[in-house]
């Protein structure tokens, strides 16, 4: 899927080098571009008539966007060879693009197979397909900071969201990107009766709001209506929420581990990407899109610091012995302030806990074996921590 991404890296890459060369050789006078072209300002390809320029630029950012896949000018590509001028490695880059995009066409073809079985009208979902995600986006253009934006920019938006929390994942487990064999599918609707259908086809659970299918097959459904996120960051955030569950749960070895008496680790980690992005956490799984939810406006650290200073957090011992759907309000906040104390300790071996974990391993012993400490001896030394670092307003 890669490789013509990779391919054209490489290309100009070698181009520049090649400048750089000709321009140590020859002491005199401006360098000359290898390819003068004023119809493509020396870029070796056009915008394709059927598309706005910007939303070209969209399409070097991922693998396949339906919205431009079947276009006959540019199949696929966004950009067309210029006609005036010989670019080779532009002239490669694209031939190698489109060839990716009629792959992952084929690739992906499942997913319109699944939503069509057993209509009479065959229908093709809008979707993108990135390095580590399929995003399926049924949804109209919404309000991105002060613009709004047209279905096709805000479904890239997204893609490039999600693939920005696939890499501050693996960057703060210090893992590796090959230990996630499949890519999570995402679907965001905007009609509850898409929600519906697609979420039991999708996850096999029918749900008004969203569902995930956590394991071996990630996936999550949800319905972006006005009736449930007020604007983009609401959706913005709930996607971060819910996505971190499937890749915890999708990362080699592969377990949901929520319903296992792990759910301080499973929601906690889900809130700390949360708040990493937004300072505040307004997601609770399986309650997410109750708007009466909340624990003290989401803004975690200032609450936990004030349970601890006054003795009332939770005991580590119920914490440790909670499934997800168990966790109280105050168990969610002391749980992604858990997962914030063991990742400021040591990412890597937060990864290799969670490895435990998911291999059934009992937290105490988990604990004891990675991070050398007991139940205990880690509250105690987190509620110093929490006292000494996190704000009091």
């Amino acid at each position: 899927m890669q490789g013509w991404a990779n391919k054209m890296g490489v290309m100009v890459l070698a181009c520049l080098a090649g400048a750089v060369a000709s321009g140590q050789d020859e002491q005199e006078g401006p360098q000359t571009p290898e390819v003068r072209c004023t119809k493509c300002k020396h870029q070796g390809r056009l915008v394709c008539k059927q598309h706005d320029s910007d939303e070209a630029q969209l399409e070097d950012q991922v693998l396949y966007c339906s919205l431009v896949a079947s276009c006959a000018d540019c199949q696929g590509a966004g950009f067309v060879d210029c006609p005036r001028c010989e670019n080779e490695p532009v002239q490669e880059a694209l031939r190698l693009r489109r060839e990716a995009s009629a792959r992952s066409a084929k690739h992906i073809g499942w997913v319109d197979e699944i939503w069509n079985k057993g209509r009479s009208s065959p229908d093709v979902l809008r979707k993108v397909e990135t390095e580590h995600f399929i995003l399926v986006w049924e949804m109209e253009g919404i309000k991105i900071g002060r613009k709004r934006k047209n279905e096709h920019e805000t479904m890239h938006i997204y893609a490039e969201r999600l693939e920005q929390l696939f890499g501050d994942f693996v960057e703060t487990f210090g893992a590796r990107a090959g230990e996630w064999r499949k890519k999570s599918l995402v679907l965001v609707w905007y009609l509850p009766s898409d929600q519906m259908d697609g979420s039991l086809r999708f996850c096999s659970n029918a749900s008004r709001t969203g569902v995930k299918l956590l394991g071996a097959t990630p996936r999550f459904s949800v319905c972006a209506s006005k009736q449930n996120f007020r604007g983009d960051e609401d959706l913005h955030r709930s996607l971060m929420h819910n996505v971190t569950h499937l890749l915890l749960s999708h990362q080699t070895p592969s377990l949901w581990i929520g319903d296992k008496k792990y759910g301080w680790a499973d929601e906690g980690l889900a809130h700390w990407f949360e708040y990493r992005y937004f300072e505040k956490c307004t997601n609770y799984c399986y309650t997410e899109q109750n708007s009466r939810v909340d624990f003290r406006g989401g803004r975690y650290r200032v609450a936990v610091r004030k349970m601890v200073a006054r003795g009332k957090q939770p005991g580590v011992g119920e914490v440790f012995s909670r499934t997800t759907d168990e966790l109280t309000l105050a168990e969610h906040a002391v749980s992604f302030s858990y997962v914030d104390y063991l990742l400021h300790l040591d990412g890597k071996k937060f990864n290799a806990l969670m490895k435990r974990l998911r291999s059934k391993e009992v937290t105490r012993d988990a604990l004891k074996r990675i991070y050398g400490t007991s139940p205990l001896k880690f509250e105690e030394d987190w509620k110093a921590w929490v006292l000494e670092t996190y704000p009091t307003r």
